[in-house]
Order: structure tokens, then C-alpha cells, then sequence
């Protein structure tokens, strides 16, 4: 007996770990029917008895079912065609077709995000009309063409150089960036399709994805707008709208949302769901810069040289 109990405790730790699952519910089994026999017996009426007989059940009950999900989930990797990669033709080799749950996850995945893309589109609305109503009468057209171009400039600069330095590769085994400051692997929408070997071309996720970020990148480039409105002129506001759109802002969203060094920095990274720091603060940021430099709106207060005030209806 002393020999087994030494070769016991002389087993790997990992063989414990392995096996304590199971351990602990022969254990469990061992207490259930040593308090199910003798103390039973001799405690008929013991409610504290009871109450443990009744919780080593629920416990039994518990793990069983545990057991029963572990092994079904084996199956299930087990599976070749889990192994497969889905396609919408699924004819090659080492592919499969969707399946109707996985085309109707796609489906709503894509009607989300297009819907939720949308809607932080109409921010360029919003933003358009409180800086018009914030501008003298005469400025408001130069004011919504600036508008116009973030959605217009932006666009360009998002596909050709933003979008590949914000969310594409390389990255590390652990998810987060091999370059901790930008992604370089996705310029001008490369890896927007995958072509197959007969010369069909099959859509990735991608292009869903940069819509929904496109989104937030106009918006943020549209923040600084109305932080100069007034005092920059046209054509340097088209090369800073690009700039931001293809670097600036870009550069922000690979540190944090792109998995760069910011994000590695602990287990958590920097938490910021809907963008209140990447989106609002980097455009905030941008427009203090640029109200800094441009200086005051001469004449804004007051109608000294008899310009009509632009009309506040407009920020309501």
C-alpha cells in the first residue's frame, strides 16, 4: 500500500489536472453513498443530512451534464466537414458549402453592420448642420463642401492607405500585431477577394468591415471641420482631409483597435466599445490643433460689416 500511495503522488501534475474532473466526481459518488448508507441509517431524520444529500445530487446531476457537453463538443471537432473551409462554391478541395444556420449568421451579420454603418453616416448630417448654423450666412456653402469632401477625400484615402494601416496584418500567434504601430497588407482593398484557382473570385468579410470603419473615419475627419470652419482655406483642407483619413486617424486605430502596441500593453488593452476616445478624441484633438493655428473667428459675434448671421434653426 505504501508503494502505490509513493507512485501515486509521483505522477506528473498535468496527469492530475487531466483527471480531476473525474476525481472529483467519484469523489462526490463515494460521499453520496457513504452518507446514503450507513450515516443515512443512523441519521434518518437529520435534515442537515438531507440538505448535503440533496446538493451532492444537484452536484452529480451537474457535472454529468458537463461531461455529456465536453464529449459532444469532441464529436463535433471530430467532424472532417468542421475541418473543411466554407465557401460559397465549396467545389475544391479542402472546402465546403455554407450551411443554412452559417448563411443566415452571414446574413444578419452583413444587414447589421450595413444598417449600423448607415447610421453613423447620418452624423455627417448632423455635424453638417450645426456648422452651418454656427458660421456667418456667406460661409455656410464653404462649410457643407468641406463636409462633402471628408465623405468624398476621406473615402479615397480610407481604401488606398487607411484601412491597411488600421485593421490589416501581420499578426502574432497571440492576435495582436507583429508591427505594433501599423499593418501593411491590405493596401488598396488587397485581400478584399480571394481568386480561386479556376479564375472565379470569392468576396472575404473585408469589404463589410471597412464600410462599418469607413463610417467612423469620415466622422472623425468631419469633427475637425467645424474646429476650422471659417478660416481655412479649400484647398488645404482637401490634402489635411485625406491626411487624416489615410494616416492620421488610421495610425490611431492600429494602436487600439487594430491589436497594435497600445492594445498589447496587458491582458486588457484599452477598452473603448463605440470610439469616445479613438473616433471623438482623435477628431476633438485635430480640431484644437487646427482652431489653434487658424486663430479667431474675426467677425463672428457681431455684424459690424452688415453680413447676415446664419440662421440657429440649423444647430437645433
Amino acid at each position: 500500500a505504501g508503494s502505490e500511495g509513493r507512485a501515486s503522488l509521483s505522477r506528473p501534475s498535468c496527469f492530475c489536472r487531466q483527471r480531476g474532473a473525474m476525481a472529483k466526481m467519484a469523489v462526490k459518488v463515494l460521499l453520496l453513498s457513504l452518507l446514503s448508507g450507513g450515516a443515512l441509517a443512523n441519521a434518518a431524520n437529520d435534515e442537515d443530512v438531507g440538505h448535503a444529500i440533496a446538493e451532492l445530487k444537484g452536484l452529480i446531476k451537474e457535472q454529468t451534464e458537463r461531461i455529456a457537453e465536453l464529449q459532444h463538443e469532441d464529436r463535433r471537432l471530430a467532424d472532417p466537414a468542421n475541418l473543411l473551409s466554407a465557401s460559397i462554391y465549396g467545389d475544391l478541395a479542402g472546402t465546403r458549402p455554407y450551411t443554412d444556420q452559417e448563411n443566415l449568421n452571414l446574413s444578419m451579420d452583413h444587414l447589421w453592420l450595413i444598417i449600423c454603418g448607415t447610421l453613423v453616416m447620418f452624423m455627417q448630417a448632423g455635424f453638417a448642420m450645426v456648422e452651418s448654423g454656427s458660421c456667418r450666412f456667406k460661409n455656410v456653402q464653404n462649410v457643407l463642401l468641406k463636409n462633402l469632401t471628408d465623405v468624398c477625400i476621406g473615402t479615397i484615402g480610407w481604401y488606398a492607405f487607411g484601412w491597411s494601416f488600421a485593421f490589416s496584418g501581420p499578426y502574432r500567434a497571440d492576435g495582436f500585431r507583429s508591427d505594433g504601430f501599423a499593418g501593411g497588407e491590405q493596401f488598396f482593398g488587397h485581400h478584399f477577394a480571394r481568386t480561386r484557382p479556376d479564375g472565379q473570385v470569392e468576396p472575404t468579410i473585408a469589404p463589410l468591415k471597412w464600410f462599418f470603419q469607413w463610417a467612423f473615419c469620415s466622422a472623425a475627419a468631419t469633427i475637425v471641420s467645424g474646429g476650422v470652419a471659417e478660416r481655412v482655406n479649400f484647398p488645404g483642407y482637401l490634402i489635411f482631409s485625406f491626411v487624416m483619413s489615410s494616416l492620421i486617424y488610421p495610425i490611431i486605430v492600429s494602436w487600439t483597435w487594430g491589436y497594435g502596441w497600445l492594445m498589447a500593453i496587458n491582458t486588457t488593452g484599452p477598452v473603448d466599445f463605440a470610439g469616445s476616445g479613438i473616433v471623438h478624441m482623435t477628431g476633438g484633438v485635430g480640431a484644437l490643433v487646427g482652431a489653434f493655428i487658424a486663430g479667431p473667428r474675426f467677425g463672428r459675434w457681431m455684424k459690424s460689416d452688415g453680413t447676415e448671421q446664419s440662421r440657429k434653426e440649423r444647430i437645433m
